[in-house]
C-alpha cells in the first residue's frame, strides 16, 4: 500500500535539537539510507547531472528529518556517473576536497572559500539545517605537481615528492565525506581495494575513518573493501559499533555474494551495525540496500530490480553485545517525480527465474533488466539431494561439512556444495575460503550448479550444516525464493560451526542457506 505524503516541512533547529536530546538517552538511534535510481545522461552538463541527482539528496534528507533520523547513508558513486566514465569526463563532475584532519572544514559557514564546491557546500548545509550526520560518497582530486600546496584552492597544505604521479596530474580517489550536525566535515576516507575501476586511484598511505557522534561510535568504507580484511580490523578497533556504508555492489552468484545476503551476514559475524546504501541500476546486479544490527540481521532492507528510489528509515539499537527489544518504527518511501511516497508492508518482487549474464546475455536496458554476475564455481566439490531426507558429508582439501535435511518434497534440483580451496575471481583476486553450501541450482554440461534459480516451491522442515572450521570469520547466510532474506526467527548461528533452519509453520521456499569461512591472510591480489 503506497501514501503520498507533502514535503511542506517547517522544521526549525530547535525542534531538530530537541528530538536528537530526546533521543539521546534512549537505548537506541534512527538511521536512513538512500538507494537511489541516479540521473546520469552525460549529455547534460555535469552542474546539471550533479544538481539532479543533489536534489534527490535533498529530498531524502528533509523526509529522514521529518522521520527524527540522526543520520543517513548514501551510496557509492550516486552523484555522478562511475561506470565506464573516462578520467577526462570524471573530473568535471569532482571537488578537491580537504582534509578535516588539518583544520576546521564547515562548507556552509566558510562559504567564500568553498562557493566553487557544490557538492561539499550543499551536503554540509543539509546537515546543518536538519541536524542529522550525513554520509555520502565522491571523488576527491588531487594534484600531484611539486609545489607549496597539493590543493587548487589552497585548503590542504602538503608538498608532494613523489614518482607516482598518473599522467594526467592528478590523483582521483574514491572518496566517502561525513559531515556532522553542524554541517562540519568529520570524516574523509579514500576507498582501499578497487572494483576495476581504472580511473581511480588507490591510496598507498594509512587512513582512520573512526567518528564519534552523540549517538555511538561509526568507521565507514567502501562497497569492495567490505570483502578484506582491514574492513573487519576497522570494526574491531575499540568502541566502534557501526559501520556507515555506501557501495555500488554488483550482485554475483552464488548467493553470498548477492547484496543483502553479504551485507547481513557481515553484521552479524562482525557484531556491528550496518547501515547500507546501495545504488539501484539492475542491469548491472547493482541494487539491495538496508539496515542491519548485529543480533536481529535485518532490520528493514530492500532488494529489488523495480526501477524505483527507495528510502529505508529504522531505530538500530546502540547496543551490539546483546539482543535488544527497541521498537523499530520502520519506514519505507519510494521518492520519484518529486512524490514521497509511503510504502506499508514489504515490496512485491520483480525477480525472474535466472538472472547471469551468462545465461541471459547482456540487459536490453540497464534499469528494468536485471543481471547478476557469474562466478567460478570450480573449486567446490558438489552432491545432489536425492531424496525428501537425508545425511550428506563432503570434503574439499581436507576441509569437511555435513548436511542433514527434511523436506515435503524434492522435485526441483538442489545441491549440497564444499569449498576449502581459494576461490578465484576473474583472475584478479584469490580468496582464502571455507564454505558449506545448500544451495538451489542447475547443471549444464557435465558442470554442476551451472544455473542459480532465484526462485523455489520447495518446502524444507528442518536443515542443518556443520563444520569444523579454522576461521572465527564465519558468515551465515539464508535465502528464501526470489530473494528475501529468511526470517531470522527460522534459522540460527552459534558463530563457530553450525546453522540451523526450522521452518515453522512451513510458510516459506528456501532458495540457500550456507556458512562462508574467509581465510583472510590466505588472500591474494593478482591485478585490480
Amino acid at each position: 500500500m503506497e501514501r503520498i505524503l507533502s514535503l511542506q516541512l517547517q522544521l526549525t533547529a530547535n525542534v531538530c535539537l530537541f528530538f536528537y536530546a530526546l533521543a539521546a538517552g534512549d537505548s537506541y538511534y534512527r538511521a536512513a539510507v538512500l538507494e537511489p535510481v541516479q540521473f546520469s545522461d552525460v549529455t547534460y552538463s555535469p552542474t546539471y547531472v550533479v544538481k539532479r541527482n543533489l536534489e534527490l539528496y535533498e529530498t531524502a534528507v528533509k523526509t529522514a528529518a521529518i522521520n527524527e533520523v540522526d543520520i543517513i547513508v548514501f551510496p557509492e558513486c550516486g552523484l555522478f556517473p562511475c561506470e565506464k566514465v573516462e578520467r577526462k569526463l570524471l573530473k568535471t563532475f569532482v571537488e578537491d576536497i580537504p582534509d578535516p584532519r588539518l583544520g576546521y572544514v564547515n562548507p556552509c559557514v566558510q562559504k567564500e572559500k568553498f562557493h566553487n564546491h557544490p557538492i561539499l557546500s550543499t551536503l554540509s548545509c543539509l546537515a546543518q539545517e536538519y541536524r542529522l550526520y550525513i554520509v555520502a560518497n565522491t571523488v576527491d582530486m588531487k594534484k600531484c605537481k611539486l609545489s607549496e600546496s597539493c590543493d587548487a584552492d589552497g585548503i590542504d597544505d602538503c608538498e608532494l615528492k613523489d614518482t607516482k604521479c598518473p599522467d594526467d596530474g592528478f590523483y582521483l580517489y574514491n572518496t566517502n565525506i561525513v559531515f556532522d550536525r553542524k554541517g562540519t566535515l568529520v570524516t574523509r576516507y579514500y576507498k582501499k581495494h578497487l572494483y576495476f575501476e581504472k580511473t581511480m586511484n588507490t591510496p598507498d598511505f594509512p587512513q582512520d575513518a573512526t567518528f564519534t557522534t552523540d549517538f555511538g561510535s561509526f568507521t565507514t568504507v567502501i562497497c569492495f573493501d567490505l570483502i578484506f580484511k582491514e574492513s573487519v580490523e576497522d570494526v574491531e578497533k575499540p568502541a566502534v559499533a557501526n559501520l556507515a556504508y555506501p557501495t555500488y555492489w554488483y550482485d554475483h552468484i552464488p548467493f553470498m555474494f548477492f547484496a543483502t545476503a553479504y551485507q547481513q551476514a557481515w553484521a552479524i559475524t562482525n557484531k556491528v551495525n550496518l547501515l547500507a546504501a546501495n545504488a539501484h541500476m539492475p542491469g548491472t546486479g547493482t541494487l539491495g540496500s538496508g539496515i542491519f544490527s548485529a543480533t536481529k540481521g535485518a532490520l528493514i532492507y530492500t532488494h529489488n530490480p523495480d526501477f524505483r528510489t527507495k528510502l529505508l528509515i529504522s531505530n538500530v539499537p546502540k547496543s551490539v553485545d546483546k539482543e535488544n527489544d527497541i521498537e523499530l518504527n520502520p519506514k519505507r518511501y519510494f521518492l520519484e517525480n518529486g512524490l514521497v511516497i509511503e510504502v506499508e508492508g514489504e515490496e512485491d518482487r520483480n525477480f525472474g527465474t535466472e538472472c547471469t549474464t551468462d545465461v541471459l546475455g547482456e540487459p536490453r536496458n540497464s534499469f528494468n533488466n536485471y543481471r547478476c554476475h557469474p562466478y567460478s564455481m570450480d573449486n567446490y566439490e558438489f552432491s545432489k539431494l536425492d531424496g525428501k531426507e537425508g545425511t550428506k558429508e563432503l570434503c574439499s582439501n581436507g576441509f569437511c561439512c555435513s548436511l542433514t535435511y527434511k523436506a515435503d518434497t524434492m522435485d526441483e534440483n538442489y545441491y549440497f556444495a564444499v569449498a576449502g580451496k581459494p576461490l578465484e575471481f576473474y583472475n584478479a583476486f584469490f580468496y582464502g575460503v571455507e564454505s558449506c553450501l545448500l544451495v538451489r541450482c542447475e547443471t549444464e554440461g557435465g558442470k554442476s550448479c551451472k544455473h542459480f534459480i532465484l526462485q523455489s516451491h520447495t518446502i524444507f522442515e528442518k536443515v542443518e550444516i556443520k563444520a569444523k572450521f579454522s576461521t572465527k570469520y564465519i558468515y551465515p547466510f539464508a535465502l528464501d525464493s526470489d530473494v528475501r532474506l529468511t526470517n531470522k526467527t527460522h534459522w540460527s548461528f552459534d558463530r563457530k560451526s553450525s546453522i540451523v533452519y526450522e521452518n515453522i509453520g512451513k510458510k516459506s521456499s528456501l532458495l540457500f542457506i550456507g556458512l562462508h569461512g574467509r581465510l583472510y591472510d590466505e588472500d591474494k591480489i593478482v591485478s585490480s
